[in-house]
C-alpha cells in the first residue's frame, strides 16, 4: 500500500471519480456523528480566525483502482472512508447553496471545482458516486433538485449542514462562511491509502472493518506513560494509577484525560486527539534527559489529583454549598462546565481561592446557564465558552469576579435583569432546554419560598403542569375572552413560565376548570401551588402577575452579568431561524405556528420574515395555507412566482393556491424537529399521563362514551362504527385501548413491550394521527425502514397521502375516510403488521 497525508480538496481534485462499491453499507451517519464533525469544524474555524496554523485529523481513506479503468475513465473504489467522504461532500453542497443565496457565482464555482466533472457523460459527471441505495438522493443534493433526498439520511445530513450554516452566519462578518469552506477543504486532514491494482479490495475492506476491540485512548495513554517508567512502573501504578482508575472507572477516566487537556490547552484541546495531546504534554515534561522518570511520576501524580476533583464533581457528597451547586450541574447535565469547575477546585486546593469564592463563581455559572435557557439561546457554543475561560482563569484576580466578567461579554447573551424579566413574561419556556432543566428552574423558584421538602425532579410522577391547559375547554376560552381574543391569548400565554408549575397530579388536573384545579393545588405540598390556589380566576392578568413575581425571585437567585454597556443583543429570532432551517423538504408551516413556538405573535413573525434572507422563509404561509398577500422576495430582481417555487419543492397547492394541509408542520412538530423537550411530552400527554386504559378505573365508560360521541358528531356514524370495529379487532390480539381526558377526546390502541407502550395510530374526533415522532424512540421502530414500510402501507388506502418528509413527525388524515371499507381493510392490515413487528423484536 502507498499512504500519504492529504486534504479533501486534493482528494477530489481532477476529473476522476470516487466510486463506493456495492459491498459497502448505505450511508449511515446520523445527527450524533454529524454534530461531532461540526464541532470539530467549528474549532478549526475559530483557530483560523485567530491566525493559528491548525488542522484536524479526520481519519483514513482507502482507495483501490476500479475495474475497467481506461484513458478518460479514471475511477477509484472507496474501500474504506465512504461515510466521511459522503458527509464532507454534502457539507460542500450545503456551503454552495448557502452562499449562492447571496451570490449565484458560488454555485458554479463549487460545482466545477469540487462536485462535478463538468464535461463527463452520465454518472461519470459526479466526483463521488455513492452506493446504489444512496445514489439518487446524493445526486439530487448535488443537482439542487427540489426534494434533495428528503427521504434518506443523505437528505437529513444535507439539511443538518444547511441549518448549522444558517445559525453561524454572522451578517457583520463577510468572511465567516468562507472560513468554514476553507476548513472543510483544507484543514481536515486525511490519510489516503492506495492499494495495488491486483489486491483484493473486498478482503482489504474486511480486514479494516474486523470485529476486534480497539485500544481506547486511556489504554494508549497508560501504555505510553509506563513505557517511560522502566524502574518505577509498579510503584507509580500501585500508588497513583490504580487508585485513580478505581476511583473513577473507565468512562470517567476517559473524561479525565480529555478534561486535563482542556485545563492545559483551553479550547485548542480536541477529544479525538486526546492521546496525541497527552503525548505532547509528556514530551514537553521530559524534553531534557534529567530526571525523566521523576517528571513522569509527577505527571501521573497530577492526574491523580485532578481525578479527585472530577470525582467530587460527579459524586458530590454532604450538605455543603459547593456540593449543592455541583448537584445542580449534574441534574442540569452541565458537563460542558466541568473544565471550569475543575479549575475552580484546583485553585481552591492551591490556596488561590476560598470556598466562598468557589460558591460565588458557581452561582454565576448557574445563572449564566439558566438565563440563557429562559432567553432561548442555543447551547451549541457552551463547550467552547467554558473551555476558553478555563485557560484564562489563573487566580491572579478574585475567581468569582473573573468568571462573572468573562461571561458578561455581550456576544455570550447572558441576559440583563431587564431582558430576563421580559423573557419570563413572554417566552415559551416550555419549549426551552430539557424537561429536567425546566424542572430545576421551577425547583429553585420553589426553594426560595422556604419550602420544607425538596422536589425530586427524577420522580416521573413530578411533571410540569400547565395551569391554563394546552387544550383549553370552551369554559377556559370564555374566561380568556373577557380580556380580548381568547385564541391569541392562549397561544401567547400557555407555555410561558408564569403559567407553569410542578405537580404530581398532572393526569388528574388535565384541562379541568380552574375552580377544580384550585382544590388539587391547595392540597399540594409546594408553596408555589398554594399561592396559585389562592387566586379566584386564572387569565392573562394573573399569569403576567405571577410571571413578575417569579422574575423578582429569579433575579434574587440568579444574579445578572456585569453591566458594561448597552443591553445584550436580542436573540429573539434564533429559534425561529433554526426551526425554518430544519423544515423538511415538501412541507410548510404558518406564521401562527412559528409564533407559538417562539413565544411571539404572528404579526411580528411576518414582519421579521418580510424581505429577509431567511432559509425556507417562503414556506411560511397563512393559517389557510395561502401565500401572504404581502410576500415578496428579498432580492428585488427576483421575479419568480412563489407558487411555482413551492410546487417545485414538493408542496402541493390546489387551484385556489392553498397548500395541502397534510404537509403542514405544526408548532409541536417544529419542536420535535428541534429536539425541544415539550414536543415529546405533549405528543404523549393525553395517553401516557392523562390517559385511561380499558378496565383500569371505574367510570371509564364516561370517557369512552365521550370519545365516540365527539367522533360521531365530527366525522359521522359510519366513521365511529369503523373505529369501534378496529378497536375490537385490536383487543382480540390482547391489546389495550387508552382514552384521553383532554377537551379534544382521543383514543389509541396500545401494546406494551419491555416497560414501554407503543401505538400505531391515535384517533381524534376528526382525524387519525400516525405517531412517527413517538415510534422513532421505540424499538423496533427506531429503524427508519420500518417506519417507511408503515407509511407506504397506510398510503395504499384510498385518499390517504402521508408525505415522506413527515417520517419523524405526527402526520394525520381525515377520520371520515374510515367509513370507506377499502380504507378500513388497510387499517386492519396495518394493525396486524404492527403487532407482528413488535412481537418479532
Amino acid at each position: 500500500m502507498k499512504a500519504n497525508e492529504t486534504t479533501l480538496r486534493d482528494l477530489i481534485s481532477g476529473e476522476h471519480q470516487l466510486l463506493v462499491p456495492l459491498y459497502q453499507r448505505p450511508y449511515a451517519w446520523e445527527r450524533e456523528q454529524l454534530a461531532r464533525l461540526w464541532s470539530d469544524v467549528e474549532r478549526q474555524v475559530d483557530g483560523l480566525q485567530k491566525g493559528e496554523d491548525v488542522s484536524h485529523f479526520l481519519g483514513s481513506v482507502v482507495l483501490a483502482p476500479a475495474p475497467g479503468n481506461a484513458p478518460g475513465r479514471s475511477r477509484w473504489l472507496v474501500v474504506d472512508g465512504q461515510q466521511r467522504l459522503t458527509t464532507l461532500l454534502l457539507a460542500l453542497c450545503a456551503l454552495r447553496d448557502h452562499q449562492a443565496a447571496e451570490d449565484p457565482v458560488h454555485r458554479e464555482r463549487i460545482n466545477d471545482l469540487h462536485l462535478l466533472n463538468k464535461y463527463k457523460p452520465g454518472d461519470m459527471r459526479y466526483r463521488l458516486l455513492p452506493t446504489q441505495v444512496d445514489r439518487e438522493a446524493f445526486k439530487a443534493c448535488v443537482e439542487e433538485l427540489p426534494y434533495g433526498g428528503a427521504d434518506s439520511r443523505i437528505g437529513s445530513a444535507y439539511q443538518f449542514f444547511r441549518s448549522k450554516l444558517g445559525l453561524v452566519d454572522d451578517p457583520a462578518d463577510p468572511h465567516d462562511i468562507t472560513r468554514f469552506e476553507e476548513v472543510v477543504l483544507d484543514r481536515l486532514t486525511l490519510v489516503q491509502i492506495v492499494v495495488e491494482k491486483d489486491d483484493n479490495a473486498f478482503r482489504i475492506f474486511e480486514s479494516i472493518n474486523n470485529t476486534g476491540m480497539r485500544l481506547s485512548q486511556v489504554d494508549l495513554i497508560r501504555n505510553y506513560v509506563f513505557m517511560h517508567l522502566p524502574t518505577r512502573d509498579q510503584h507509580v501504578y500501585d500508588t497513583y494509577w490504580r487508585p485513580m482508575h478505581d476511583l473513577l472507572g473507565p468512562k470517567a477516566l476517559d473524561q479525565l484525560m480529555y478534561l486535563t487537556l482542556v485545563l492545559e490547552f483551553g479550547d485548542d484541546a480536541q477529544y479525538n486527539d486526546t492521546y496525541r495531546g497527552h503525548q505532547d504534554l509528556l514530551r514537553a515534561a521530559t524534553s531534557t534527559d534529567e530526571a525523566k522518570e521523576e517528571k513522569v511520576t509527577q505527571y501521573v501524580k497530577d492526574l491523580a489529583r485532578r481525578a479527585r476533583y472530577l470525582h467530587r464533581i460527579l459524586n458530590p457528597q454532604g450538605d455543603g454549598e459547593i456540593e449543592e451547586r455541583l448537584r445542580f450541574l449534574i441534574d442540569w447535565k452541565g458537563a460542558t462546565t466541568y473544565p471550569l469547575v475543575m479549575r475552580l477546585l484546583e485553585l481552591a486546593d492551591d490556596g488561590q481561592a476560598t470556598d466562598d469564592d468557589v460558591v460565588e463563581a458557581l452561582r454565576y455559572i448557574e445563572s449564566f446557564l439558566v438565563r440563557r435557557l429562559v432567553s432561548g439561546v442555543t447551547t451549541g457554543n457552551l463547550n467552547r465558552i467554558f473551555m476558553r475561560l478555563t485557560r484564562d482563569l489563573t487566580g491572579d484576580e478574585p475567581v468569582a469576579d473573573a468568571v462573572r466578567t468573562a461571561l458578561s461579554s455581550a456576544r455570550l447573551y447572558w441576559s440583563s435583569d431587564e431582558q430576563f424579566r421580559r423573557d419570563i413574561r413572554q417566552r415559551a419556556f416550555y419549549w426551552q432546554g430539557r424537561t429536567a432543566q425546566q424542572k430545576l428552574v421551577l425547583r429553585r423558584l420553589e426553594e426560595i419560598h422556604g419550602a420544607r421538602e425538596r422536589v425530586d425532579i427524577s420522580d416521573k410522577k413530578i411533571t410540569i403542569e400547565h395551569i391554563l391547559p394546552q387544550s383549553p375547554t370552551p369554559e377556559w376560552l370564555e374566561q380568556l375572552a373577557d380580556e380580548g381574543d381568547a385564541e391569541l391569548a392562549h397561544k401567547e400565554l400557555v407555555h410561558t413560565l408564569g403559567n407553569l408549575t410542578l405537580s404530581g397530579y398532572n393526569s388528574e388536573l388535565g384541562n379541568m376548570p380552574f375552580a377544580r384545579k384550585r382544590d388539587f393545588l391547595a392540597r399540594s405540598g409546594l408553596v408555589m401551588n398554594q399561592e396559585i390556589a389562592r387566586q379566584e380566576r386564572w387569565g392573562r392578568a394573573e399569569i403576567l402577575a405571577r410571571a413578575d413575581t417569579l422574575a423578582d425571585r429569579a433575579i434574587e437567585i440568579w444574579p445578572g452579568p456585569v453591566e458594561t454597556g448597552p443591553v445584550s443583543p436580542s436573540r429573539d429570532w434564533t429559534l425561529l431561524h433554526a426551526a425554518l432551517a430544519t423544515l423538511p423538504p415538501g412541507t410548510w408551516t404558518t406564521y401562527g405556528d412559528l409564533a407559538e413556538l417562539t413565544g411571539s405573535h404572528a404579526r411580528p413573525v411576518a414582519a421579521h420574515l418580510a424581505g429577509r434572507h431567511v432559509l425556507n422563509g417562503h414556506r411560511v404561509l397563512t393559517a389557510s395555507g395561502t401565500v401572504s398577500p404581502g410576500f415578496y422576495w428579498p432580492d428585488e430582481n427576483d421575479d419568480r412566482d412563489v407558487h411555482d417555487v413551492l410546487r417545485a419543492e414538493g408542496v402541493k397547492l390546489d387551484e385556489a393556491g392553498r397548500a395541502n394541509p397534510t404537509q403542514r408542520v405544526s408548532a409541536r412538530e417544529l419542536a420535535e424537529l428541534l429536539d425541544l423537550p415539550g414536543a415529546e411530552d405533549l405528543s404523549e400527554s393525553d395517553l401516557s399521563e392523562s390517559g385511561l386504559s380499558v378496565g383500569d378505573l371505574e367510570g371509564l365508560d364516561e370517557w369512552e362514551e365521550r370519545f365516540f360521541h365527539q367522533l360521531g358528531e365530527a366525522s359521522g356514524p359510519q366513521a365511529a362504527g369503523a373505529v369501534s370495529r378496529l378497536l375490537d379487532h385490536w383487543k382480540a390480539y390482547g391489546g389495550e385501548v387508552q382514552f384521553g381526558r383532554s377537551s379534544g377526546a382521543s383514543c389509541a390502541p396500545i401494546i406494551r413491550r419491555g416497560g414501554e407502550q407503543l401505538h400505531p395510530f391515535r384517533f381524534y374526533s376528526d382525524s387519525v394521527e400516525v405517531p412517527f415522532g413517538t415510534l422513532k424512540r421505540r424499538a423496533p421502530f427506531k429503524d427508519p425502514a420500518l417506519r417507511e414500510e408503515l407509511r407506504q402501507w397506510i398510503n395504499t388506502a384510498p385518499g390517504v397521502d402521508i408525505p415522506a418528509a413527515k417520517l419523524e413527525l405526527y402526520p394525520s388524515f381525515k377520520a371520515t375516510l374510515l367509513a370507506n371499507e377499502a380504507v378500513w381493510d388497510v387499517m386492519i392490515g396495518c394493525l396486524d403488521w404492527f403487532v407482528a413487528r413488535v412481537r418479532d423484536e
